[in-house]
């Protein structure tokens, strides 16, 4: 850490101390124990604070050049896979809102800026010229314009068929990583009455929980500057130098070494659960993007059985996370699933009220340890995969890379199931003058994982986005994965305390009476079937 800024080294020895601080209008706001964090540290910040602030993303007139700094563990990953390969589509995320009514480009313009503005992730750059290895900077405030075309003149039948090819279109043009902006917004008009608003932006800029936080501002900042008020002046947001501080002081703080023995620990635990239940480890199969498409569907949790749900959670002393988690490895159970003992889970960095707000902070992917104990009551199980969250959660410090070595090391297969959670930003889309007809949020078409669930809010119901690789295994839980599940959550809510054991067995009883019947009627359509038919084999 010797060649990094004096500004950043401070920064992660103020981390280190347990000490926090936010850009103000005029200086910096430093929190923490005097006497943890010393005199000469906060002679330092003092003597840096220009670097530190220009280091932090304020807007300083005059201010030449940028800080280098280095990049945390997940952006390094992506610049890794960017680098490998050029025409990667994976990190570009793309979505479209169908409005009814008019949007005032200008406004759209200056909305978009403030953003880019305000959010330093928005504005960082990537660079590797002159340092030994990649480097981020926070680039000054430039202008930009939102592009205006023109479509049909006529909105077609179906517009979600227009929103998923202008979503896919738009995901296969590639961002300038060094330069940015890694965020635009694109207008489409459509007839006299409609208006197709598409966002734009990088995954090493803004996951999908940042990304409500896109969404939820710009909507405030519209409505703003079209009832003649003026924008909201915020302060305090950080980006990534800030986050690539924190990280290094917490890997610091843990020791590189202890982590990668609680992964191998960990890792270990889930090849024990593997072999107990007689279901190897490392049966999937590595995924080779280019022969497998990717397929998708999704359903909704009524409202009714959300709110049994949540009463189950706060029962358990968990949150409605746990609970699907759980219900989710009990399908996997069921369905005898390879490599089900170690399931992928987004771990959110934003572990500290200073980044709750922060655009970016890509969203980390961690292996889960989960075993079924037949015996034990469901509710136990909520509990005990809190707790199983709760320890991966404070060890998610590596990189993905890191954690899988453990992982093979262990003899299993890390992320063949990820199990994840977003609100739906589009929910809250509220434009004056305007009214949402469609929205689709498009979904990555290369995850380096053959298998993803997500959930996300609707209103007061919950909708669970499946999407999955052609695979053998995924092929197979998907053909009955939504009356499964909601088989499951139903039991859940109505006999919580009953056996992990009965509710599998409850889901393969109803699997095998469907394939009865399923057979049954294949064999009556075979007795009815037409006897001329021309000297065929009549074989199914």
């Amino acid at each position: 850490m010797g060649s990094e800024s004096p500004a950043f080294s401070l920064l992660v020895e103020l981390y280190r101390q347990g000490g926090r601080i936010l850009p103000q209008q005029d200086g910096l706001q430093v929190k923490g124990r005097g006497e943890r964090l010393g005199s000469d540290l906060l002679e330092g910040l003092v003597r840096h604070k220009s670097d530190l602030r220009q280091l932090l993303g304020v807007r300083m007139d005059g201010a030449t050049g940028s800080i280098a700094v280095p990049l945390s563990s997940a952006q390094e990953e992506i610049w890794a896979v960017e680098r490998a390969r050029p025409d990667t589509t994976r990190f570009g995320l793309t979505s479209c809102v169908l409005i009814k009514g008019r949007l005032d480009h200008a406004i759209v313009t200056e909305v978009l800026n403030a953003l880019v503005e305000r959010h330093v992730a928005l504005r960082t750059g990537f660079i590797e010229e002159g340092y030994p290895s990649v480097r981020q900077v926070v680039h000054s405030v430039r202008h930009f314009e939102a592009v205006v075309e023109r479509g049909p003149a006529h909105l077609v039948d179906d517009p979600s068929v227009l929103l998923r090819r202008v979503a896919a279109n738009q995901a296969r043009r590639t961002f300038d990583l060094a330069a940015g902006p890694l965020l635009d917004v694109e207008l489409l008009m459509l007839g006299k009455e409609h208006v197709l608003l598409t966002l734009r932006r990088h995954h090493i800029a803004s996951d999908g929980t940042s990304f409500a936080i896109i969404v939820d501002e710009f909507c405030r900042d519209y409505l703003a500057l079209h009832t003649g008020k003026r924008l909201v002046q915020e302060t305090g947001t950080l980006g990534y130098p800030a986050f690539a501080a924190y990280e290094q002081a917490a890997i610091a703080r843990d020791g590189r070494g202890s982590l990668r023995k609680w992964w191998r620990d960990e890792l270990s635990r889930a090849a024990r659960f593997a072999a107990a239940a007689d279901r190897p480890g490392q049966a999937l199969e590595p995924v080779t993007l280019a022969e497998h498409p990717m397929r998708s569907f999704d359903f909704v949790l009524q409202a009714s059985l959300l709110v049994e749900l949540r009463a189950l959670s706060q029962r358990c002393g968990e949150s409605l996370y746990s609970t699907m988690f759980a219900l989710f490895r009990l399908l996997l159970e069921a369905n005898n699933a390879p490599g089900a003992e170690c399931i992928g889970v987004d771990a959110s960095m934003r572990d500290e009220a200073e980044f709750e707000r922060t655009v970016g902070l890509f969203v980390n992917r961690v292996p889960i340890v989960q075993g079924v104990e037949p015996q034990s009551s469901f509710e136990s199980m909520v509990a005990q995969v809190g707790r199983t969250l709760r320890g991966a959660l404070a060890h998610k410090w590596l990189a993905h890379h890191e954690i899988e070595a453990q992982g093979t090391a262990a003899g299993v297969s890390c992320f063949g199931y990820l199990f994840g959670f977003h609100n739906n930003a589009h929910a809250t889309f509220s434009l004056p003058g305007c009214s949402v007809v469609a929205n689709h949020v498009h979904n990555e078409q290369e995850h380096d994982v053959p298998f993803v669930c997500y959930l996300s809010e609707i209103h007061s119901s919950l909708r669970m986005s499946v999407a999955y690789r052609a695979l053998p295994h995924t092929e197979a839980l998907v053909s009955d994965f939504q009356s499964s599940y909601l088989q499951l959550a139903g039991l859940a809510v109505v006999s919580s305390n009953t056996s992990c054991s009965q509710f599998i067995a409850a889901v393969q009883a109803r699997q095998q009476q469907d394939n009865d019947g399923r057979r049954s009627a294949f064999a009556r359509l075979k007795r009815h079937r037409p006897s001329h038919v021309n000297g065929e084999n009549d074989n199914a």
